[in-house]
């Protein structure tokens, strides 16, 4: 943009793309960012946090898997319990 011959004609053509490397410049050096990271870091980076995502969402079905199973039990005992407590205070009554 500051090399080109026709400064006007060339802003006027890409005035968004300009004004958004404008805001993204200003953003950065407001959060102390003077330097970009390296793209193959930050591949890298993301790449680890993949697997630990996939790693954490099997762990997240096994555990959601266990609380079926757990509730089932409960509701099992639960309905086991209703049938047995009137009949225990019925003996206590009688």
């Amino acid at each position: 943009y500051r090399k080109a011959k026709n400064k006007g004609s060339y802003r006027a053509a890409y005035e968004r793309e300009i004004i958004l490397h404008e805001a993204a410049a200003k953003a950065l050096k407001s959060a102390g960012v003077s330097k970009l990271p390296d793209v193959s870091a930050l591949q890298a980076e993301y790449a680890k946090l993949q697997e630990q995502k996939e790693a954490l969402y099997a762990e997240y079905g096994k555990r959601k898997k266990q609380v079926k199973e757990y509730d089932v039990i409960k509701r099992n005992i639960d309905s086991i319990l209703k049938k047995d407590y009137p009949l225990e205070r019925g003996k206590e009554v009688g």
